[in-house]
């Protein structure tokens, strides 16, 4: 573990636009120094060598995870791998910040579990809306009863249809619904009892999925998302929760709205916020003090997991799917 004062040495796998994402956040660390990385594509690894003069650039993450010494991982590689992955490094006792989907599928992350378990690191799953501030304060407000006990939510998630281009082997619950689902289960505080999924508009990716998710407390929850949309300008990233005494309403970037005892109220959206950043500061905080409470587990985000995978037979089956207790 690394003293309050030496910077975290940090493995990055995955060099592809989100782990980019995150290297060029850590160069402008003082606490945290990335020691190696970790991409099939040695093109990828060499703009990496160039651009932050990373000197351990491998094209095997475990090869990398079993030579380099280090204190944490960031793995953002393709969800087919990062089961593979973050059981190498919890076996190496390193803790592991795991972009989502943590797994193909709920089933597929029974091993993370096991492993986490017996572990000297741990697994922080990289659900960064977590880590906005404007949606901490909708929770905020949820969690202070001013909108009185949540009976419903809604959000909505419109990307381009270049999506169904570049992420032409993952589903869209798996890739922007994940996102809402994480969402429902944070404002609602409660798991999924069923699920109710359509998808209309198009094949594959390029196409409108609706989401009907009912709480373990009877809470009805509408997700969307839709990747039909010509790159521009887009609607804005939508979510309400409604209560039996009120509603919040959050416009991604533009406002957050309070209706609650007979007035609005409403908050500007918070100034520079960078949620990836925000993420990081968190999980570098819990590998310096592993006492610290996680803002999120890894039984959380199987939770979540386990209803994309209903919401995914739902769509198959076309009809309700009820989770398993």
């Amino acid at each position: 573990m690394p003293t309050a004062y030496a910077p975290v040495r940090v493995l990055v796998a995955g060099a592809g636009a989100f782990g980019t994402e995150h290297l060029d956040r850590l160069a402008g660390r003082s606490d945290a120094k990335v020691v190696g990385v970790a991409d099939t594509d040695p093109a990828a690894l060499e703009r990496i060598r160039s651009r932050h003069g990373v000197v351990n650039c491998l094209t095997d993450p475990s090869r990398l995870i079993d030579s380099v010494e280090a204190d944490a991982i960031i793995i953002a590689t393709s969800a087919t791998s990062h089961v593979e992955i973050c059981v190498r490094a919890l076996g190496r006792n390193l803790c592991a910040l795991l972009e989502k989907p943590v797994a193909p599928s709920a089933a597929a992350a029974a091993p993370l579990l096991a492993s986490a378990r017996s572990s000297g690191g741990f697994v922080l799953p990289g659900h960064v809306l977590r880590f906005s501030q404007d949606h901490v304060r909708l929770v905020e407000i949820v969690r202070s009863g001013r909108i009185g006990e949540v009976i419903y939510a809604n959000s909505r998630r419109y990307r381009d249809d270049s999506h169904a281009v570049r992420y032409a082997d993952i589903d869209p619950v798996l890739m922007t619904l994940i996102h809402d689902i994480d969402l429902a289960q944070w404002v609602t505080g409660s798991d999924f009892r069923s699920v109710l999924a359509r998808r209309s508009g198009g094949t594959g990716g390029r196409s409108m999925t609706a989401v009907c998710a009912t709480t373990t407390t009877g809470a009805p929850c509408d997700l969307r998302t839709a990747w039909t949309f010509v790159d521009g300008d887009l609607p804005p990233d939508h979510l309400e929760v409604v209560g039996d005494r009120g509603s919040v309403v959050l416009i991604v970037g533009q406002a957050l709205h309070v209706y609650a005892e007979g007035r609005r109220t409403d908050y500007a959206p918070a100034a520079a916020d960078d949620p990836l950043r925000n993420e990081q500061d968190h999980f570098l905080a819990c590998v310096r003090d592993r006492s610290r409470a996680r803002a999120l587990d890894l039984p959380q985000a199987l939770a979540g997991l386990k209803l994309a995978d209903a919401a995914i037979e739902s769509l198959r089956l076309n009809r309700e799917v009820i989770l398993s207790a």
